[in-house]
């Protein structure tokens, strides 16, 4: 698009249309502190090779993690995707800028997309998932909105031990609203304390969310939870890996809801966290509430298989007041994406995935234990990260980064009651050399 440069007459026949005297009166309702007091210190103008140059040195700066011993996940993991992966969703007929959730969207996408929703029900053991959100803390959002309207009641309460992004993006998603948010903290072994969720759950919440595996990794006692909560007539909601799935019980089996989460762990590449996809199910008695859209499996007028939008609930297809979500976007392919990972993983390679996981993190756990400034606070009945603590964790991990070492996520920033504690993961795609390795330089750097 060309820029067009307004005139100073333009820019006075726009000012008097709105009814302001001047550009300064326009953004008068901004803080002054966030308003340029002088115009931008733009450099002089490059030519193509000039730009190319610096961009190239400025994406030197980024080192791939595959450079790096890493073994940071906090909500974001390096799995192996599959070579046939990218090939597959890269094909024109799934690869496209434009959200395809219009009603004569081609069968392929329709199918490909009911596809998804049949693994996340199959993972999940819910009744119906939609066709995918923005990412995982939005639909713990829209999760949390959706027992809103079921309950029409005013409270909310949220384990302490949910991703802090997710819970921050909640409080915003429900901050222009009248609702009551009350975070339930977790006992010495890092669990949800039961004692403070039966304390503070009443007749006038709508659900109660929790985590599991939770942010320290922690496999969390879903069956307790569910008659706490149910005695109340409250909703469930757990946000939760699907990895994990491969080897935990199914949400639906602990009593829960609605489940949701973030998809990256299906094929989503890291990209600097993002894009990814959030996936969210239910028991079909919500299914009138969920958000977005979901795809069905019908006939055709001669009795073949065909696919349409049974649902579809936001602001572009029915009134604004009515829609359950007017802000949720779905990640078609990215969800494709996933399913495409599915499908290539199949059954066993998935269950591998995460057994593996599952067993090299436990295997780092058990080295850190054998050295004697390491910590291990917590329980160990986690999935494939957990929580430890050393003197000077933050110096810590800068000394072993200047290794080619990544040691985790430091937790001071997030949770202030662990200024020494680090969240450390292990994927698939580590080996026993990997922890040994790490383990090696972490008594170097300790000496």
């Amino acid at each position: 698009m060309p820029y067009i440069l307004n005139t100073e007459k333009d820019i006075e026949e726009m000012l008097e249309a709105i009814g302001v005297n001047s550009v300064e009166d326009l953004y008068s309702h901004l803080p002054s502190e966030i308003r340029l007091k002088e115009p931008l210190n733009l450099p002089q103008g490059l030519s193509e090779m000039e730009v190319k140059k610096v961009v190239e040195a400025i994406s030197k700066k980024n080192l791939p993690l595959d450079s790096f011993n890493s073994f940071l996940g906090a909500g974001c993991y390096d799995h192996y995707i599959p070579s046939a992966l990218k090939f597959i969703i890269s094909q024109s007929e799934f690869l496209t800028a434009y959200t395809p959730y219009q009603p004569e969207c081609s069968q392929g996408i329709l199918q490909a997309i009911y596809e998804y929703q049949s693994y996340i029900c199959l993972l999940t053991g819910m009744d119906v998932s939609n066709a995918s959100l923005f990412d995982g803390a939005s639909s713990l959002a829209e999760a949390v909105l959706m027992s809103l309207r079921v309950k029409k009641r005013k409270k909310v309460i949220v384990s302490q031990a949910i991703h802090p992004e997710y819970r921050e993006t909640l409080r915003t998603y429900l901050s222009g609203f009248n609702y009551e948010i009350e975070e339930v903290g977790f006992d010495k072994n890092g669990f949800v304390d039961v004692n403070i969720l039966r304390e503070i759950i009443d007749e006038d919440s709508a659900c109660f969310a929790f985590q599991s595996p939770n942010f320290f990794g922690l496999i969390e006692d879903g069956k307790t939870f569910s008659s706490i909560v149910k005695e109340k007539q409250a909703l469930m909601i757990m946000i939760t890996n699907p990895l994990s799935l491969a080897i935990l019980k199914e949400p639906s089996l602990l009593g829960v809801d609605i489940t949701c989460g973030d998809g990256q762990v299906l094929g989503g590449s890291l990209n600097f966290g993002g894009p990814s996809l959030g996936f969210l199910a239910a028991k079909k008695d919500y299914l009138r509430q969920m958000p977005g859209r979901i795809v069905g499996k019908t006939q055709d007028s001669q009795g073949k298989s065909a696919y349409c939008l049974t649902s579809q609930t936001r602001e572009q297809h029915i009134r604004r007041e009515k829609a359950t979500s007017n802000i949720c976007s779905n990640q078609s392919l990215n969800a494709i994406g996933a399913s495409v990972y599915l499908s290539l993983m199949g059954k066993e390679g998935f269950k591998e995935a995460a057994i593996h996981s599952l067993n090299l993190t436990h295997y780092l756990h058990q080295r850190l234990g054998e050295i004697d400034e390491i910590k291990l606070p917590f329980s160990s009945c986690f999935f494939n990260e957990f929580l430890w603590q050393v003197k000077d964790a933050k110096r810590l991990v800068d000394k072993l980064y200047k290794k080619k070492i990544i040691a985790g996520f430091c937790l001071a920033e997030v949770y202030p009651q662990f200024p020494n504690a680090i969240l450390s993961c292990c994927t698939e795609k580590k080996s026993k050399e990997d922890v040994d390795s790490f383990i090696e330089s972490l008594k170097e750097v300790l000496k």
